[in-house]
């Protein structure tokens, strides 16, 4: 099977009007029978204050977690045949280990600054993990089955028989401006996912900033039916614009959108 991919992250207007940088991150890979994409949302605040450098890390230490997991054991879909659950943990287990080492090895190599230490203090001291603290959605697509895991908010969506649809479940702990997130001490109990046999013709994840800037989730979706189309005709050229826009007159936050085709 073949595959296309694109990803792209957009400053939102709130952040380039405060001369802040984006705190998205995303990514995607494919190889001869896999691919991979995935979106992380940093969140910004002011105990989060590495939550950009946490973003990117999460999005790169899945991509690698989820190849890794699936050269290790010949692929995916035997393993949540014979027991999802724990195959979805095991996965999420070893994202968040690597993200946690990840966060180890750039603080001995970026100290705090003297703001970050300021910060720091004004709380009594904060956890590593806290200040890189993001939210992570992964999706894998090969020729038998299509595959997601999330932690915290942004959208799963996928294109089905010309339908989109949101295939990841829901979280009744994402409430108002609540979000679950890698940082959480409890962070593998809060991971979801979905493992579907057969796959989609196309899946777009993207950061809550995208879905925000829509009156509607109808127009959302039918939005995201216009960008993988996009992607498989290969005219994302307007798409950074389109998404600086819909930043600026939407959620004013910084927006992430990954896309996987298959065909």
């Amino acid at each position: 099977m073949s595959f296309k991919g694109y990803s792209l992250s957009v400053r939102g207007a709130s952040h380039e009007d405060a001369g802040e940088m984006c705190q998205d991150s995303t990514r995607f890979y494919i190889t001869d029978g896999l691919a991979v994409a995935a979106v992380s949302d940093g969140h910004g605040s002011e105990k989060h204050f590495r939550s950009a450098a946490g973003s990117e890390m999460a999005t790169r230490v899945a991509i690698r977690s989820l190849c890794d997991f699936y050269e290790r054991n010949g692929g995916l879909r035997e393993l949540f045949r014979d027991d999802p659950d724990n195959a979805a943990r095991r996965i999420a287990a070893n994202i968040i280990c690597g993200w946690n080492g990840e966060i180890a090895a750039h603080m001995r190599y970026s100290p705090l600054n003297e703001r970050e230490s300021a910060v720091c203090k004004k709380y009594g001291g904060i956890a590593g993990e806290i200040m890189y603290g993001a939210t992570l959605i992964v999706g894998a697509a090969a020729e038998n089955f299509c595959f997601g895991l999330q932690i915290g908010d942004g959208s799963f969506t996928a294109l089905n028989r010309g339908e989109m649809l949101f295939p990841m479940p829901e979280d009744s702990k994402l409430m108002a401006n609540l979000t679950t997130s890698l940082c959480d001490s409890d962070a593998i109990g809060s991971f979801r996912y979905f493992f579907r046999e057969g796959g989609f013709s196309g899946i777009m994840l993207s950061s809550d900033g995208l879905i925000n800037s829509f009156r509607s989730e109808r127009d959302f979706l039918s939005f995201g039916r216009r960008v993988i189309g996009a992607v498989a005709e290969n005219e994302t050229a307007h798409l950074p614009e389109h998404l600086m826009t819909r930043s600026r007159n939407g959620s004013k936050d910084d927006i992430s959108v990954a896309v996987i085709v298959m065909g």
